[in-house]
């Protein structure tokens, strides 16, 4: 009488582990080029946001300029125009209070830009996609910056 086997064999099972592993080290990149490609989207999107704001901002006020990186603390204090903290649109309400230091990106307007309306650049992780970012110019065109993903076609 024959012996029925049951189960799998030790050769089987590390086979099916090495493919496994194989399979799992290929897709690893891709799985983080696509979360920070979403993340690039997100800081894409609120760059918009940020120079829109930017450009109401010099419709209501002509004479007056913005310049700086916007942080968690412009989210508290006053409005004060003449100051030319770019914390103004956050705080005369041209956009809405956010956790903006810890983001993924970093967020500029004005002058901080070399003359564009806005501008985000990824926060350095040690990472390939730390030079990713964007600038905004003043009439609402964008350019990808360092290998970002592209900014859409409207």
């Amino acid at each position: 009488m024959k012996r029925i086997k049951r189960g799998f064999t030790l050769i089987e099972m590390v086979v099916v582990v090495l493919i496994m592993g194989i399979l799992a080290s290929m897709s690893m990149p891709y799985y983080y080029k696509t979360i920070e490609s979403s993340k690039a989207t997100d800081a894409l999107a609120i760059g918009q946001l940020l120079a829109s704001a930017y450009r109401m901002f010099k419709i209501d006020n002509p004479n007056n300029s913005l310049s700086g990186d916007i942080t968690a603390s412009c989210n508290s204090g006053g409005c004060n125009i003449g100051d030319g903290n770019a914390c103004n649109l956050v705080r005369c309400n041209y956009v809405a209070p956010q956790d903006w230091t810890n983001a993924s990106y970093k967020f500029s307007v004005g002058g901080s830009c070399g003359g564009a309306a806005a501008c985000v650049d990824r926060v350095d992780t040690g990472g390939p996609y730390d030079n990713w970012g964007y600038s905004f110019n003043t009439v609402g065109g964008c350019a990808a910056l360092n290998g970002a993903p592209p900014c859409p076609k409207f």
